[in-house]
């Protein structure tokens, strides 16, 4: 049986050479081309792992030299930005999707722009409306399916998600933006207005200014960048181009009689701040207007997530109990005749510089919608602009409170008093996270004792409430905060009215705020549209 078998016949070494044959020729060829092949297989199959087919990827595989090179062209991807309060959505988003588009289409992207509200105790509840104005965005969603998200990676609606893309922070907090991303399997940018907090977990931090750079880790400096302030790119220009004058204003004003200052009163944009703010600048206007002998008008830019309805009530003792409480002014609102569109600013009728946001277009529409009469016969013009920028700029001085619009104000350099008035402090609830704020929230009067308790210690241990006086880091805007009665206010109002240059040395000090913040060319947005531009 042994002697059957055929003797087995091995090739090593240098006898291999020694084969011939047509067969074996075949094989030892195919074998070298599947070797070089091999060594680019990661990148061939990394470009063919998709989440989901799509029509629109085009694969083109090009040999040459000997080697396959796998290419995508114009595949599609997504956008996602994390936000949370109003003033973050006019403020921040806007500026940044209007860069994001443009830059997709310079660059023929399919970019598609997805934006999610997280929870916020100082939202108004109109964010996702005001996001759905907006035509740069695709989609979004409202804070109610925002955890959903996060924790299971899917929404109510059943989005689906593209292989590559980007999550920005654009407000609420950073951590939330480093979970998404790690679950949708994109990258990471942080716009970091005040620190960064995830130095060694963010794949870029966009940084607000360069004192920030010094709080971050030598090591995690490299995955930082300088831009600048998004509240500059929001105005849609720069101080260097802003042609308002104050002195030239004000100057007109006085030769002619019939000209008067314009006094803007900005109560807030929450029901919180608008049941106090409402009734109290009606009062501060009825003092001023006696103050100054009726030379003085006065305007309140609506905000877009505030209806006429809305406002009426506050401004109605029925409806609004604080009114009585304090003997503030209450008010009746009289509908509009008609809606006007009016150029109120020089400005607007220039064309945008580079580093822009803002159209032309969006800046040329004022719609008046009636006056707010007050019961002692003042009368407040009502009148809605997004972005309000040139009603802003057609006022001598603003009374506003606290929040954004102060950063903007700055920005544009509009003379302003920022007024906190204490009265009801149990009104302000959540305006602190963790136990302090839990407990705050809490229904009944443990909860207001609590949010009284927690609001004046933050109001006293705060330092600075507007945001010009925290860029400078001292007074440049006064401050008026606690029990202030509305008669000081309106006598405040009518000193810096009647000193013209008081109001131009404050308008050139905020004027002067603004160089060291617009620290990339372009503008912070559009540095953030270029990084994810790269990234993608």
């Amino acid at each position: 049986m042994a002697g059957s078998m055929c003797p087995a016949t091995v090739l090593s070494g240098p006898s291999c050479a020694r084969v011939s044959s047509p067969s074996w020729n075949v094989l030892n060829r195919a074998s070298k081309c599947f070797i070089r092949v091999s060594k680019f297989a990661p990148l061939f199959c990394g470009a063919l792992k998709t989440r989901k087919r799509d029509q629109s990827t085009i694969f083109r595989v090009s040999v040459k030299s000997s080697h396959i090179r796998a290419e995508v062209k114009n595949e599609p991807v997504d956008v996602v930005i994390l936000t949370n309060g109003p003033g973050e959505v006019a403020t921040w988003v806007k500026p940044v999707v209007a860069r994001l588009r443009r830059t997709a289409e310079d660059h023929a992207m399919d970019m598609r722009i997805s934006v999610l509200l997280a929870p916020c105790p100082h939202a108004s509840g109109k964010e996702l409306q005001l996001l759905q104005s907006f035509d740069e965005i695709d989609r979004c969603q409202g804070p109610e399916e925002f955890y959903s998200l996060l924790l299971l990676g899917r929404t109510r609606s059943g989005w689906d998600w593209r292989r590559r893309g980007v999550c920005i922070f654009l407000g609420g907090d950073q951590f939330n933006t480093l979970i998404l991303g790690w679950r949708l399997g994109y990258k990471t940018v942080v716009y970091a207005e005040d620190a960064a907090r995830w130095p060694g977990f963010v794949d870029l931090y966009m940084l607000r200014s360069e004192e920030l750079v010094l709080e971050v880790p030598q090591w995690a400096r490299s995955r930082c960048l300088v831009v600048g302030d998004l509240f500059v790119d929001a105005v849609g220009c720069s101080p260097s181009s802003i042609s308002w004058s104050l002195s030239d204003k004000l100057q007109s004003r006085a030769q002619d009689r019939n000209v008067v200052p314009i006094v803007g009163l900005l109560p807030g944009s929450k029901d919180a701040k608008l049941a106090i703010g409402v009734p109290y600048f009606m009062a501060v206007a009825d003092h001023l207007h006696q103050l100054l002998q009726g030379q003085v008008r006065f305007v309140l830019p609506l905000a877009p997530t505030v209806t006429v309805t809305e406002l009426e009530r506050f401004a109605d003792a029925a409806s609004n109990p604080l009114i009585s409480r304090f003997h503030w002014s209450s008010g009746h609102f009289v509908g509009k005749q008609s809606v006007k569109v009016e150029k109120i600013s020089k400005l607007r009728q220039e064309e945008p510089e580079e580093g822009s946001t803002w159209n032309s277009s969006e800046l040329l529409k004022v719609e008046e919608l009636g006056q707010l009469v007050t019961e002692g016969g003042v009368v407040i013009d009502i009148q809605q602009q997004f972005p309000p920028y040139s009603l802003y700029q057609g006022c001598s001085v603003c009374l506003t409170t606290v929040g954004t619009n102060t950063a903007e104000l700055g920005t544009l350099g509009v003379p302003m008093l920022v007024v906190l008035p204490t009265y009801f402090l149990e009104t302000f609830r959540g305006a602190t996270g963790g136990i302090l704020g839990l407990l705050s929230a809490i229904p009944g009067q443990a909860g207001a004792a609590m949010a009284h308790f927690v609001n004046l210690f933050i109001l006293k241990t705060a330092g600075f409430i507007s945001w010009p006086n925290r860029w400078a880091g001292e007074t440049i805007v006064p401050e008026l905060i606690g029990e202030i009665d509305p008669q000081e206010v309106a006598a405040l109002a009518a000193e810096y009215l009647q000193s013209p240059d008081r109001l131009q040395a404050m308008h050139e000090r905020l004027l002067d705020l603004q160089m060291p913040r617009s620290v990339s060319k372009g503008g912070a947005a559009h540095s953030i549209a270029v990084a994810v531009q790269q990234l993608l």
